[in-house]
């Protein structure tokens, strides 16, 4: 059995703060630099780019979404970075002062997506990217999004996924199971933590499912959006800008 296991987020808190220094070098390397390609495809579709006042990214990592989100914009903005891992948050201070941000107002969080350390509709626009995988509660991390978004406010996801083409999926396990441990030793030496994210991946619920529980919490507008043949797969929706009665 794993050491890493959602079911105990302290391991898996450890296990990114071990991989911090190298996670975007080995992201980069592992993902053949799609992952850029994939950020900046839910930066566009959630209106990152547009002026939006605060903007607050769930399991943020290093902050490349934040980052990517914040990098064009031309005025002031106020960005909630938030992650349970110190380490990752470390380093997403630090590449904060190298891209030059100072003139943005943006708080680091080290805290639990589940239960979010912000007033109700206080945030304009949320993302969270790659991380609801490692979510003991999916559902209870929509909910509390829900409630810190203001009314009409985004929200987008963005995970990685099972393709649903057959000869692209046992491709697609193979190199998971095979090649990307092997690689995540030689960068990390923490072959396991990329052992997770195989089993991760493969444990993780359908894309539908992920739809329908953003549907339950109350989000509006939700599509589903499969990219590379669906080896991510990017969910954007909003929150209505009016209340119902059964919200």
């Amino acid at each position: 059995m794993s050491k890493y296991t959602k079911e105990n987020p302290e391991s898996i808190q450890k296990m990114f703060g071990s991989i911090a220094q190298n996670y975007d070098k080995t992201n980069a390397i592992l993902s053949f630099q799609m992952h850029k390609k994939w950020n900046q495809e839910l930066v566009r579709h959630v209106g990152g780019y547009d002026e939006s006042e605060v903007l607050l990214d769930l399991c943020c990592g290093t902050g490349d979404i934040a980052f990517t989100c914040l990098a064009q914009s031309k005025k002031k903005r106020k960005a909630y970075l938030l992650d349970f891992c110190q380490e990752m948050l470390d380093c997403a201070k630090e590449k904060s002062l190298v891209k030059g941000f100072q003139r943005h107002q943006i708080s680091y969080l080290r805290a639990d997506a589940q239960k979010i350390p912000l007033e109700s509709e206080t945030v304009s626009l949320a993302t969270l990217a790659y991380g609801i995988r490692n979510i003991q509660q999916p559902q209870e991390c929509f909910r509390e999004t829900y409630r810190v978004l203001a009314p009409g406010g985004r929200f987008g996801i963005l995970e990685l996924t099972k393709p649903q083409n057959r000869l692209l999926r046992f491709g697609h396990q193979i190199y998971l199971k095979t090649i990307l441990p092997l690689l995540g030793k030689w960068l990390t030496n923490n072959r396991e933590a990329y052992q997770y994210l195989c089993s991760s991946i493969h444990n993780f619920v359908p894309p539908s499912e992920i739809s329908r529980m953003l549907k339950e919490e109350g989000f509006q507008q939700v599509t589903l959006s499969p990219l590379f043949g669906g080896i991510a797969t990017l969910f954007i929706c909003q929150k209505p800008f009016l209340h119902t009665e059964s919200q």
